[in-house]
Order: C-alpha cells, then structure tokens, then sequence
C-alpha cells in the first residue's frame, strides 16, 4: 500500500512558505484573551475553504501546472482566498497581489476546471480563483 499513497508533507511546506500561509497580524498574541465574535456566514465560508485535505489532487489534475511549472495551483488559490476573507488577517490587497497577482498565480489559470472536477472534498476552487481574479483587478487598476 505504501506505493499508493504520495507524499506532499514537503511540497505543501514550500507552497505554504511561498505564500506566507499564515494569518498576518500586528497585535500582540494574549493567551487569555476571548475571540473575538466572527459573522456566522463569513466563518462558515472560511471553514468550507479549510476542508482543503491537501493531498494534492487538484495540482496532479492542472494542465496549466503542467504547462508552466512555477504555477502555484488551486491548492495555494484557495488558501489565499481563504485569508483574504479573515477579518483576523491584516494583510491588505496589495499584499496579496505581490503573492499571487501574475501568472504564477491567479492570472496564470487558464480555468481548464481539472482542478475542480478532482477535489475529493468538493472545494469551490474555481469560484475562489474568480473571486481572488476580480479582487487583484481592482488591486491593479
């Protein structure tokens, strides 16, 4: 069985590295402070976007992944779209845009949908790359 399973422990280390996946805060961390209250409809949208199991599926599938190799792929996609949307991140758009707003990243996709039509957890990896499009438009224009 060991041959059927891949190992992507170093890949997503990289691809998270690369994107700085992590939230961005300029506030101190206080251990016994509460959180902070979060809409329940942001934080359902958030959560749907972390169900990534990240197993590589959807960059297996990519043709535009295989046609350009320094193409940061859905998975990466997705987790930028996932912290544009928490409040808790500070980044602002401009930020984002130097990580993914050129071909390597959003703009490289040539929305071949290979991506979509492979998560096995049914991620709306498509609608977050429009979404993540028009947002680095706007930051461009």
């Amino acid at each position: 069985i060991g041959d059927l399973s891949v190992d992507t422990a170093n890949w997503m280390k990289d691809m998270s590295h690369d994107i700085e996946s992590w939230i961005h805060t300029n506030e101190e961390p206080k251990i016994d402070n509460i959180e902070e209250p979060m809409d329940p409809e942001l934080s359902a949208e958030i959560f749907e976007l972390d169900r990534c199991i990240e197993c590589g599926c959807c960059i297996a599938a990519c043709g535009t992944k295989r046609m350009r190799p320094n193409f940061k792929g859905a998975v990466a996609l997705n987790r930028i779209a996932r912290y544009a949307l928490d409040p808790r991140d500070h980044r602002d758009e401009a930020a984002m845009y130097e990580i993914v707003g050129d071909d390597e990243g959003v703009f490289g996709c040539m929305t071949l949908l290979g991506c979509d039509d492979t998560c096995p957890k049914h991620l709306p990896l498509q609608t977050k790359i429009a979404y993540l499009r028009r947002k680095m438009v706007q930051q461009g224009m």
